[in-house]
């Protein structure tokens, strides 16, 4: 598929597309505040979320390996670790050997909180999309799949990023 240049049918659908996107933002961002998340405790903002998705995947991760995995910097990932540990959410780890490494672990408290949080977005997802077809679905995942893909490499301008932070197709 060839570029779509510039063209005021083109600009008119590209506004069109900013400001469904600010809306999809803004109605998610509602929905969070008013409605809150299941599982207990406080919301998950995104990268808490992230965060534990990750740990959930059974592997412990070194401070590092959550900034890089997450693209933040060493500080912030200790920052965001700690109201976690804090919450019973995950749980810091010195490695035997090297006394300065800490890995992180999920608990089993935050695999029930990661666990209850994505269950609701999904019945949230459900009933969002009730009257939709598994086509209609398809390609809504398909097309945000690539959006994404292309934003990232495009905002970061690193291939290596979008490889890090997003699920291949």
């Amino acid at each position: 598929m060839s570029g779509m240049g510039t063209s005021p049918s083109a600009d008119s659908e590209l506004a069109r597309i900013q400001e469904s996107i600010a809306w999809l933002i803004r109605l998610g961002e509602f929905h969070r505040f008013h409605r809150g998340e299941a599982g207990g405790g406080p919301m998950l903002d995104r990268t808490a979320f992230l965060l534990l998705s990750r740990l959930a995947g059974g592997t412990p991760l070194t401070m590092g390996e959550i900034a890089e995995q997450l693209d933040i910097t060493p500080s912030t990932a200790t920052r965001r670790v700690a109201p976690l540990a804090d919450a019973g959410l995950v749980r810091r780890d010195r490695h035997p050997d090297e006394h300065r490494t800490v890995h992180i672990t999920i608990t089993d408290a935050g695999r029930t909180r990661v666990e209850a949080v994505r269950q609701a977005r999904v019945e949230t997802l459900r009933q969002t999309f009730r009257d939709w077809s598994p086509q209609e679905l398809s390609t809504l995942a398909a097309t945000i799949d690539r959006l994404t893909q292309t934003l990232a490499v495009e905002l970061t301008q690193d291939d290596d990023f979008a490889g890090r932070h997003l699920r291949q197709s």
